[in-house]
């Protein structure tokens, strides 16, 4: 518990994190750098491979120009010649004289040339002789002639002549199968289409064999067992040397990847689940292949000091790192860990608590705004307490004022019984009318009311002015009684009311008329008052409805309408409420004016 406990501290969170952000960026380097190293040494073990395979290809290049111009100097031999000049005419005596000469002429140029196995001629009319410095081959059967000359060297030599043909991958007892296992093995052929110097169509064949041995000793000089094989291929993917002697006649597992691509390469592959490196390269004369496959852990003892330099690098780093991030991390929370404190202490009821260092950096920022908000707190306690304080005062005073209007009752109530004491019931009437005004005006704080309790509002008012003008105003109300529940600003008809009174003609012997007239259209409520008094003007009336439209505060309405408080108010008052769209217009009429107001419909609040 102690230990989880310790590990939800900031600081032990940080180190920990920090540690396993530097282990990760470690290991991560320490790979790449291992694996850089591995490229470097690849590539570095490539380059030496191609400069061998470039004198390997000189090389061998060079046996076979050595085998060309031996091959042309041998047929230029007299004994070859008459060979070749043999006709069925002569007689068998002398047909065996010649191939004896013949093969001690063979037997000479193999003893004198150590890397040829063996050479062969096999004449159209003379049969086949030759053999190596230790077997002849003196008589074959027509079955193996037969074999031979439908063979796929002996057709592309007669087709290619006079080119040296050039043949991989043949067990020497191909062309002597009267040779004892002992001496069996690989040979490379190149075979030529003979012919006497004098006549136009070739009449045999001249094959020299070159030993596989002495091939593969052209490379095997550099390779050592451990480090891989190296082996050639021919341009059908078979291997005919190879360092590895069982391998030889046998398909490359590698030839479809490198067949058709440059000429040299190399890439990485898999051979019985382990990782090799293979390097290859194209020999230009004949189109075969010269192959190198590296097993990758051969490059291990090589990078091997890396790795172990790699390792104690890291883990000093790691140490390293541990104590410096320690102290250091300790360092930067302990201004943290001091405000967290701090806090718990605020928390008791401390109030008022600052620092006295700050450091310049973010947690100076935030430990400035923790002295800031300390002193805060405590300011704000105090702001508190006085508007605390005020409130109660306040409370007091409107106590106080609600003395008033009960004041205000009684005393008209007393006046109302002083009245009817001295049945003066005129006084009677207008007290209770004034009542009945003042009542919704104290008993409610709402600032909206139904069209209903408005209405009832305003035929209390104009009973009190009817007793001013003797019955002299006409009050006419048309309202849907569908349309009474309509919520609307509170005290937004009676001043266009006591304006039309004001401004009304009250010499007509008709008195006063004002109607009221509410109803919906498919946008608005709408609330007309008009009156029969004598009417605005044209231009008045659209000066003020662009006054009324824009909202202004200082209007000219004291020109037509006497002061325009009310009206500007009740459309101020409008738009504050609903917006812009809605408020009070005038409309035009002949006589009389004609007041609209606009309202979005059935909108309660």
């Amino acid at each position: 518990m102690k230990l989880k406990g310790r590990f939800q501290q900031l600081g032990t969170q940080l180190i920990v994190f920090y540690m396993i952000i530097s282990l990760v960026v470690l290991s991560a380097a320490s790979y790449f750098i291992y694996s850089f190293m591995l490229g470097i040494i690849k590539e570095n073990n490539e380059t030496l491979l191609l400069q061998q395979f470039q004198q390997l290809d000189h090389n061998i290049d060079g046996l076979i120009a050595d085998v060309d111009s031996l091959s042309k100097f041998f047929l230029l031999d007299d004994k070859v010649q008459r060979f070749l000049n043999y006709s069925t005419e002569m007689g068998y005596t002398e047909l065996l004289e010649v191939k004896t000469d013949l093969h001690a002429t063979i037997k000479d140029f193999v003893d004198s040339y150590g890397y040829i196995d063996s050479i062969y001629m096999i004449g159209d009319a003379q049969g086949a002789i030759g053999g190596t410095d230790k077997t002849t081959l003196v008589h074959t059967s027509q079955e193996w002639m037969d074999r031979f000359v439908d063979s796929d060297i002996f057709h592309e030599a007669r087709q290619r002549f006079p080119e040296l043909i050039i043949k991989g991958g043949i067990e020497k007892a191909y062309y002597n199968p009267y040779m004892v296992n002992s001496h069996g093995g690989s040979i490379i052929s190149m075979a030529r289409a003979i012919r006497p110097l004098y006549t136009p169509l070739t009449n045999g064949m001249f094959i020299l064999n070159v030993d596989e041995n002495y091939l593969s000793s052209i490379y095997s000089t550099s390779l050592n067992a451990s480090e891989g094989k190296m082996f050639i291929v021919d341009k059908e993917g078979v291997i005919i040397s190879s360092s590895k002697k069982s391998d030889i006649g046998t398909h490359s597992p590698y030839y479809p990847d490198i067949m058709g691509g440059p000429g040299y390469g190399s890439y990485d592959g898999e051979k019985a689940s382990d990782s090799v490196q293979v390097v290859y390269y194209r020999l230009d004369k004949t189109g075969w292949y010269m192959v190198k496959e590296i097993p990758l852990n051969q490059f291990s003892n090589q990078i091997f000091s890396v790795q172990t330099m790699l390792v104690a690098v890291f883990l000093l780093s790691l140490i390293v790192i541990f104590v410096l991030s320690y102290f250091w991390l300790k360092k930067m929370v302990h201004p943290l860990q001091v405000l967290a404190h701090k806090m718990k202490d605020m928390s008791r009821g401390e109030l008022g608590i600052t620092f006295a260092k700050v450091p310049n950096n973010e947690f100076g920022m935030v430990i400035r705004r923790f002295n800031e908000m300390s002193l805060s707190i405590v300011d704000l306690i105090r702001k508190t307490n006085e508007m605390q304080e005020k409130r109660r005062e306040l409370e007091m005073e409107a106590l106080q004022n609600q003395i008033n209007p009960h004041f205000l009752y009684n005393t008209l109530n007393m006046i109302r019984w002083m009245a009817s004491g001295i049945k003066a019931d005129q006084i009677v009437n207008s007290i209770v009318a004034l009542g009945n005004i003042l009542r919704p005006v104290f008993a409610s704080r709402d600032s909206m009311c139904t069209l209903r309790d408005e209405l009832n509002y305003l035929e209390n008012y104009i009973k009190i002015i009817n007793m001013r003008f003797s019955n002299n105003v006409v009050f006419e109300i048309d309202v849907d009684p569908r349309d009474l529940e309509q919520q609307v600003p509170r005290l937004i008809l009676q001043p266009l009311i006591e304006n039309a009174i004001t401004h009304g003609s009250r010499d007509d012997a008709d008195g006063i008329h004002i109607a009221i007239d509410a109803f919906e259209t498919d946008d608005d409520f709408r609330i007309t008052v008009c009156d029969s008094g004598a009417g605005i003007d044209d231009e008045k009336l659209r000066h003020l409805n662009d006054r009324l439209e824009s909202g202004e505060n200082r209007s000219p309405m004291k020109e037509a309408i006497g002061s325009g408080i009310g009206l500007y108010n009740v459309n101020k008052r409008i738009r504050l409420h609903y917006g812009a769209k809605y408020g009070v217009r005038l409309v035009p009429q002949t006589e009389g004016t004609l007041v609209r107001i606009l309202l979005p419909k059935k909108l309660d609040e």
